[in-house]
């Protein structure tokens, strides 16, 4: 079988589109993060205005976990890093109950990278 065919591949392929579509995302149309942020009790908790944060933090993160999954460096060690950063972006999202089922199936998928790339 083709090795770009496996399971592992496709879903750490896939996992590293969704990052970097949300760093995208981020980058060019930045105000629905933006406003989760304002609108998030972790607004005070920031070392920078809510607007830094997304152009700086959530753009260069999403950026780099996406192209180091796409690329398999580091896969369990980034996709470690991805599900702890899904998690916390859960909480910030806080009641909203689709929003958060998304991310439990995106936390889903790093978790499984994580327990797959053992071998």
């Amino acid at each position: 079988m083709n090795k770009y065919l496996t399971y592992h591949y496709l879903v750490r392929i896939g996992l590293g589109v969704i990052f970097v579509a949300h760093a995208l995302i981020a980058f060019f149309i930045p105000d629905e993060f933006i406003e989760l942020l304002e609108n998030s009790f972790v607004s005070g908790l920031l070392p920078m205005d809510p607007q830094t944060f997304v152009a700086t933090v959530i753009v260069l993160n999403d950026s780099i976990v996406g192209l180091l999954l796409i690329s398999g460096y580091k896969t369990r060690l980034v996709a470690t890093w991805a599900t702890l950063w899904l998690i916390g972006v859960m909480i910030v999202i806080g009641a909203d109950l689709f929003e958060i089922l998304e991310h439990i199936g995106l936390v889903f998928i790093s978790v499984a990278l994580i327990f797959e790339s053992r071998h």
